[in-house]
């Protein structure tokens, strides 16, 4: 990720309306599936914003791990101590946590999800749970995928087969940010053939109307999800359990 793009999420990761409504449905389904005193690792805890929002939530053994020391000195600022290492490689012993999260990271260039799936299947304890969320469709690859350095996006059967694959099993797989599909899809077709800014991602400071119709509308379909699957939507999320 281009070093702005860190400083965007520092600076936005706990008010703008798309970190807050993805990681209340995180939260919401840690609850639901886990005890608050689980012990969690966040691989690819970036400038440590989830892993403050987690232990605000209740869940206070929360281990995070970073690869890029931008992001771990940005989580340092916010009191959060984030281990430095790679996902392809964690630096845990086997059958280490109750639950692996990871956020928009498989993504990225330079990772190798299957990969990185062995290792979250490897650290987990037996029929650990394993909560992922990446972003959707080739297709929509534009300016703010240049400032996070995205490698690929995925669509529901990609992140299937790969869970298989680790020996995971699923337990939900779904569409997300559906809602703000077509409107945030139209300015990513718009940007991918724009030069301007190329360094700056979407997650910048909104206006308070746009940002609260994000959160709400993320809200919405949270509630939802519990009982559909989304068809389509900017985010692919997915609750599994390790084999």
């Amino acid at each position: 990720m281009k070093k702005i793009a860190y400083q965007q999420m520092y600076e936005n990761e706990l008010s703008h309306g798309w970190y807050l409504g993805t990681r209340r449905h995180l939260i919401k389904t840690l609850k639901q599936n886990c005890q608050s005193n689980s012990r969690i690792l966040d691989a690819g805890a970036g400038s440590g914003g989830t892993i403050k929002l987690l232990k605000k939530a209740g869940f206070k053994n929360v281990t995070g791990i970073e690869k890029s020391d931008i992001a771990i000195d940005y989580a340092r600022k916010r009191n959060i101590s984030v281990k430095k290492g790679d996902i392809e490689k964690l630096p845990f012993k086997n059958d280490s946590f109750d639950v692996v999260i990871c956020l928009d990271v498989l993504y990225h260039q330079g990772v190798e999800p299957a990969i990185a799936l062995k290792e979250f299947a490897r650290v987990l304890k037996k029929e650990g749970l394993l909560y992922l969320q990446e972003p959707a469709y080739n297709f929509l690859k534009s300016r703010h995928d240049w400032a996070i350095s995205t490698g690929r996006r995925f669509i529901k059967n990609q992140i299937k087969k790969l869970l298989n694959f680790a020996g995971f099993k699923i337990l939900k797989l779904s569409y997300f940010n559906t809602v703000m599909f077509i409107p945030i899809g139209i300015k990513r077709l718009v940007d991918k053939f724009s030069k301007k800014d190329e360094k700056s991602s979407d997650v910048g400071s909104l206006n308070s109307v746009l940002n609260g119709l994000i959160e709400s509308s993320l809200k919405f379909e949270s509630s939802l999800i519990r009982f559909i699957n989304l068809p389509f939507g900017l985010s692919i999320i997915c609750l599994a359990k390790k084999n």
